[in-house]
């Protein structure tokens, strides 16, 4: 708000030169000159001067009231520039695999819209290795994956545990293995599915230890099956339901995936457990804004009632 306008406002509300001057730190002659300056400005006067102080004219009434009018304007507005250099400051940069996308973290990035309207938000889809290569290079400020067997130790990223999910084994509806117990080795006559893999350059810079990710080929013989690969859900959905291919994938996706004909196996080995959480850099572990949104996360997992939360 200009200057004039400020003095005036308080001289008028205070009634007094001397003390208006106080407040706005200048000196009383430098506040006298200024208002006669605003009066002969105007073309009226705005004040009575008396030796009991300052007493406002039908002129200076008038001209109290929309100054009042501005500076609320002046304030809303100062109010809503803080706040929109907030929002885009503090905005979202979250990576999520394809599955907890579709389990929760889409009506949870619904509300965060509708809580934040105006700032940016960038969700990155796609490969847990891939995500906290991202993070590593300061791309996101956080991703939901599962916890990385063999990571680097001097990684700096922190994993904290949500939830847990089993794997299933999906093909399509109609196929040969439905109907009955499957083993492991059952399927070995079928191709493998893989749904964005790890890649490379991606395993060689996170992961220092590969024998845990040896250990799940081994288990699904994928070293003796015919491997397909795609980066693409959508295209996965294409390739199950066109050929007798088997995709190992979050049993909590069983729902999702049925409304595109793709259904689990009866597996007779129990499957493992494994932990799903949040990976984010040592140091922002006291990070007020990302505290906040693993506490929207953990209530929209409650939500859900899909997945057994970690404790």
């Amino acid at each position: 708000m200009d200057k004039a306008w400020r003095q005036f406002l308080a001289v008028a509300e205070l009634r007094s030169v001397s003390l208006a001057a106080q407040r706005l730190f200048v000196s009383q002659p430098t506040l006298t000159h200024n208002l006669k300056k605003l009066e002969s400005q105007l073309g009226v006067t705005l004040f009575n001067r008396s030796p009991r102080g300052m007493t406002l004219t039908s002129y200076g009434e008038t001209l109290l009231e929309q100054a009042r009018i501005m500076q609320r304007v002046y304030d809303n507005a100062l109010g809503k520039l803080q706040q929109l250099k907030v929002e885009q400051e503090s905005g979202l940069r979250i990576g999520v695999g394809m599955a907890w996308w579709h389990l929760f973290f889409r009506d949870l990035f619904q509300r965060y819209r509708e809580q934040h309207p105006t700032a940016p938000a960038h969700i990155e889809i796609g490969n847990h290795l891939r995500s906290m290569d991202q993070l590593l290079a300061g791309e996101l400020d956080l991703f939901i994956g599962h916890r990385i067997a063999g990571l680097n130790p001097n990684s700096g990223a922190v994993f904290t545990p949500l939830f847990k999910v089993r794997d299933a084994c999906f093909v399509r509806t109609g196929h040969p293995l439905l109907g009955r117990a499957v083993s492991f080795d059952d399927l070995l006559d079928y191709p493998h599915l893989a749904v964005t893999p790890d890649e490379t350059r991606y395993s060689r810079a996170v992961v220092t230890n590969p024998q845990f990710k040896e250990a799940e080929h081994h288990q699904y013989h994928l070293a003796d099956r015919v491997v397909w690969s795609t980066s693409s859900m959508s295209a996965a959905l294409d390739i199950l339901r066109d050929s007798d291919a088997v995709m190992i994938y979050p049993e909590s996706m069983t729902e999702t995936l049925a409304d595109s004909g793709v259904v689990p196996l009866a597996l007779t080995e129990p499957q493992e457990a494994m932990e799903v959480g949040v990976y984010r850099l040592e140091d922002r572990i006291s990070d007020d804004g990302l505290d906040a949104l693993v506490e929207e996360v953990k209530l929209a997992l409650v939500e859900t009632n899909k997945v057994e939360l970690t404790t």
